[in-house]
Formats: structure tokens, sequence, C-alpha cells
């Protein structure tokens, strides 16, 4: 009976000291650490009323970035539709101005040729007049020549030249032949006569010249 009881006695001395010995103690307050580790810890009301606020902070900011990009693209546009009207005025008037100038171009545009011409107007006068005080038909025909050298210089220089056509081979673009004639010294189709000069201007046939042809 005393022998259970000491071994009772020992076994509860044994559980005793293992329960507080150093290194269990150590062990038990690390478990407990890293329980308590593990488990998620709420949030408290400060932490939350911080992040409230820099929620808010964040929008504000958002909110004000987001207005002062639009009042810059509002400018912007702004300045875009005052060029762009005061472009679209200069425009116009570019247009109208070069309108202006085309016009007076089509008016206009024969003034150089006239100027060259009036000289040749005022000889032609100054031939008719000498003409009727002298009776020298030679002086005369020799002055109207002259003149007409000169009319057909200022008429070269504005591309206008006469057609060959005499001694020629008729060509239906550059002749119109108003009469078929025989003739035993050429050979068919040579223009014999000119009855009415052609002429070009630059590249273009102005007049047909009018021509008596060979059969």
């Amino acid at each position: 009976m005393m022998s259970r009881q000491n071994t009772t006695t020992n076994e509860f001395k044994d559980l005793k000291d293992e329960l507080t010995s150093p290194e269990n103690h150590t062990d038990s307050i690390i478990s407990q650490n890293n329980s308590k580790k593990g488990q998620p810890t709420a949030p408290s009301q400060a932490e939350k009323t911080t992040e409230q606020k820099e929620s808010r902070q964040k929008r504000k900011s958002k909110t004000r970035e987001l207005e002062e990009k639009i009042q810059l693209l509002e400018f912007e546009l702004e300045t875009w539709k005052e060029k762009t009207l005061r472009l679209s005025a200069e425009l116009q008037n570019v247009r109208r101005r070069y309108d202006r100038e085309m016009a007076n171009t089509v008016i206009y545009a024969n003034q150089k040729l006239i100027e060259a011409l009036i000289p040749v107007i005022d000889e032609l006068e100054l031939a008719l007049k000498s003409s009727h005080q002298s009776k020298n038909f030679k002086a005369f025909h020799n002055g109207v020549e002259m003149i007409y050298q000169k009319l057909m210089q200022i008429l070269e220089k504005e591309g206008v030249k006469p057609i060959k056509a005499l001694g020629e081979k008729f060509d239906y673009n550059l002749h119109e032949a108003v009469l078929m004639q025989e003739d035993t010294t050429a050979e068919p189709g040579t223009i014999l006569e000119v009855i009415q000069k052609g002429y070009f201007y630059k590249d273009k046939v102005l007049r047909h010249a009018k021509v008596i042809v060979a059969k």
C-alpha cells in the first residue's frame, strides 16, 4: 500500500516538474504568441477614420485634377475656335482677291496686244491722210507694206503665224479646199493658189487656209 502511494506521489511530482520547467513555459508562451499572430486583428475605430479621410482626400484630389484638365481643354478649344474663325476670314479675303484678279485678267487679257497695235493704227491713219495729199501711189504702197510688216511682227510675238500653203500638199487639218482645178504642171493634191491665208495661234489652228487644189 505504501509502495503504491509513493509511486503515485512520484508521478505527480514528475508531472509538476514538467509543467513548471522553463522550457515548457517558454514553449507555451511561443505557442500562445503564434496562435495570436495567426488570428486576424480587427481594425480600430481610429484606423477606420484615418482610412476614410485618406479616401476622401484622394477623391478630392482626383476631382480637382479632372476639373483642371477640363478647364485647360475648354481654353484650348476656345483658342482653336478663334484661330479657325480668323483663318476662315483670311481665306475668304484671299478668295475674293483671287476672283477679282482673275476677272481683271480675263477683261484685260489683250491689253498688251492692243497697246502694241495702237501705233500701227496711228501709222495707217497717217498713210490714209497722206494718200489724199499726194498722188504718189508707189510711196503709199511702200508705206502700207511697212505697216503690214510691223503688224505681222507684233502678231508673231503674240504667237500668231501664217500657215504655209502655196505649193504644199493639201492637209485637211490646215487647209480648206474651195476649188479643185486641173493643172498638168502640178501633182494632184498640190495647193495651186491661196484664196485666204490661214493662221496658227501658238500650236492651235486659228483659221484654216482657203486654197485651190490641183486634181
